[in-house]
This record gives C-alpha cells, sequence and structure tokens, in this order.
C-alpha cells in the first residue's frame, strides 16, 4: 500500500501557521494529560517533579480555531452534504478504531473498568454524554462538542443564517448568557430539582458554555474576508469573549483568551513565520489519531513502564514518543488511505448523478 506525504504540497494555498495551532494544541493535551491529569488520576511510583496543568487553554484555543476554520469552509459555498461527508470520513474511521481499542483495554488491564455494551454503543456516536455515559476515551470529550457544532453549521447554512453571520451569533451568544446564568442560579436555589436534568440536556446539546469560543473564531473570519463592518465584527469578539468568561466553569484566565486569540489573528493573517516550523507541520498532519490515541493507550504505558522499575521523566518521555510514532502509523496505514477511497468513492458518486456539480474549490485550504 503506497503511502500519502505527511508534509503540505508546495503550491499549497494553506495557511501553515493555522495548522502550527494545531499542533500546539494537541502537544498542550499531550502534555498536559501526561503530567498533571497521570499524576492526579493514578498516581506516579515517585514524583515526577513538574507538573503542566494548562489542558484547558489548548482546548479553548482549539475551539477558537475551529471556529474560523469551518466558517471559512461553510461560507466558501461547499454544499452542506460535502461538508458532512468530508467532517464523517475525517472523524468516524480513526475514532471507531480508538473506541474499539479501548473496549479491549478497559477489559484487559487494571487502570480502568470494564464497558458495558450500551456503554460503548454510545461512545460509537460520539455523543455518550448525551445518553448518560462517560467517554471510554476521556479526551474524546471535546469531539461531542465539535459534532454538535458542525450541526450547528449546517442550521445555519440552511437557514440562511450566514448572511447575517455577526447579529444571528450575537443571538446565540446572547442566548447562551441568559441560558446558563439561569441555570446556574436554579441550580444553587433548587440543587434537588429534577429540572436541572433539563438544564443540563439542552446546555450541553447546544454547547454553550463553549459556543462563545466559536463565535469569535466565526467573527474573525468574517474580518478576515472583508464581511461586514470590520469594527462592529470586533465588538462582537469582543462581547463573545467577555460572555464566554461570564458562564465559564473551569476559571480560564481572561488574559490568557486575549493572548490565545492575538495569537490566532496573527496567525490567521500568516504573520508568524517561525511557526512554520516543519516539526509542528508534521505533527499537524498527525493531530488527529495522536489527540485520538495518546491519552489512555499512553496512561497505559505509563504505568507498565513504571511497574518496571522505570523513572516517571523517562517514562513520559519514552510515551511520548511512542504516542507520535502511533499516530504517525495511524495516519499513514488507516486513516489516509480510508479517507482517499471515500473521497474517491464521493466523486464518483456525484459525478453520476444527473445534473450535479463538484463541491466549490472555494472551500477552506485548512479543513
Amino acid at each position: 500500500m503506497s503511502t500519502v506525504s505527511l508534509q503540505p504540497k508546495a503550491k499549497s494555498k494553506r495557511i501553515l501557521e493555522l495548522d502550527a495551532l494545531r499542533a500546539i494544541s494537541c502537544l498542550n493535551l499531550l502534555l498536559f494529560h501526561f503530567t498533571y491529569v497521570y499524576a492526579n488520576k493514578y498516581g506516579f511510583e515517585t514524583p515526577l517533579g513538574f507538573a503542566f496543568p494548562y489542558g484547558k487553554y489548548g482546548v479553548q484555543l482549539f475551539f477558537m480555531l475551529s471556529g474560523f476554520v469551518n466558517a471559512m469552509t461553510f461560507v466558501g459555498k461547499r454544499s452542506a452534504k460535502d461538508f458532512l461527508f468530508a467532517r464523517a470520513i475525517r472523524i468516524f474511521p480513526s475514532y471507531w478504531l480508538v473506541i474499539l481499542l479501548n473496549v479491549f483495554l478497559l477489559s484487559q488491564l487494571p487502570l480502568f473498568h470494564t464497558p458495558t455494551a450500551s456503554e460503548t454503543v454510545a461512545n460509537l456516536t460520539t455523543l455518550p454524554r448525551l445518553f448518560g455515559f462517560e467517554n471510554l476515551e476521556p479526551v474524546t470529550w471535546t469531539l461531542q462538542i465539535e459534532m454538535l457544532f458542525y450541526a450547528t453549521l449546517v442550521i445555519m447554512m440552511l437557514t440562511g443564517a450566514f448572511e447575517k453571520m455577526l447579529r444571528n451569533l450575537m443571538v446565540m451568544v446572547g442566548i447562551c448568557l441568559v441560558f446558563c446564568l439561569a441555570a446556574s442560579g436554579f441550580k444553587t436555589a433548587f440543587p434537588d430539582s429534577g429540572a436541572n436534568q433539563f438544564f443540563w440536556i439542552v446546555e450541553n446539546l447546544c454547547f454553550m458554555r463553549n459556543m462563545p469560543l466559536f463565535a469569535m473564531g466565526m467573527l474573525l473570519n468574517e474580518i478576515k474576508n472583508r464581511r461586514g463592518v470590520a469594527w462592529q465584527n470586533c465588538v462582537g469578539i469582543l462581547a463573545a469573549g467577555i460572555v464566554f468568561h461570564v458562564i465559564d466553569l473551569r476559571d480560564h484566565n481572561p488574559a490568557a483568551t486575549m493572548l490565545l486569540f492575538g495569537l490566532l489573528t496573527a496567525c490567521a493573517w500568516g504573520k508568524v513565520p517561525p511557526l512554520r516550523y516543519k516539526p509542528l507541520l508534521f505533527i499537524s498532519s498527525i493531530s488527529y489519531t495522536l489527540y485520538l490515541f495518546h491519552n489512555n493507550v499512553g496512561s497505559t504505558c505509563i504505568h507498565s513502564l513504571e511497574s518496571m522499575g522505570m523513572g516517571p521523566l523517562l517514562a513520559v518521555v519514552l510515551v511520548t514518543v511512542l504516542s507520535i510514532g502511533l499516530g504517525t502509523a495511524t495516519t499513514i496505514w488507516f486513516e489516509q488511505p480510508i479517507t482517499k477511497f471515500l473521497r474517491h468513492w464521493w466523486k464518483q458518486r456525484k459525478e453520476e448523478r444527473p445534473g450535479s456539480s463538484l463541491a466549490s474549490p472555494n472551500a477552506s485550504p485548512n479543513n
């Protein structure tokens, strides 16, 4: 089986700095899980000596980046069917593989519990929390939010909401503010009420605590592509950022939000050449499989190496290298061949359909 190059093509229109941000976000999570989370969840045999507790900022950056990139894709005239198919073939094959691997891991290894059939099926949907189950691979809680965001984009496209992007996003952000404050107030006043479950379902189904981050990225795309009035979009970004911190439950630092958004802005305009560093672009090319496979597999390997007498620092370093190798192998020999085959099938299917036309060439270069 021939391999597909992991490096961007020479004539690619991709904004390489955006790829680098994806890599930085992924590496941030890997370091967070292998140091801070592992120490608190399982405990090292001997002290590691340091911890990196800033994983929430990698997620924050990723959601803003996702808002920017996916808005670029949709407002670039791609059809809803093309968008959903492209997202499905990108997400599900590797995701299903990691869930099945985790079913085996969780049932065989001492760190975890044996998953039930219902828990497994719920996880295969990417939306287990909405069905009352935890993620078998804990890091994939962000994937549930991404999937709901994609559904929101499709609804916005089908209803023409992109035509009044700023207005509609501000309405959505305003609803998030009012609903989340009402839900928090109600829970404080009536902690035992069954209505709290209703609030929780709506809040998570509409990813209200994180929607303002996506809105910030989407409005940045409006500015980048000179749609709407720039200063009004800037005010919208500021308003969305304020709302995010008002309803935030994870105590993010507003200064960090400003710095991360500033970095995203500079990268969107291609003004950070140091981020075009080839190793970062390589990590970006395997970032999805690295994100999926690193946590449970990595924790298992750290535990095994420590039980054999290896020091925690060396164990973390080796498992980091192993995770990158596993992500690379999965990308080259599993994800890319499947994606290539399914894209070819989709293209042929569209060409065979009477009166059909192929997807717009204006689709996002960083999709």
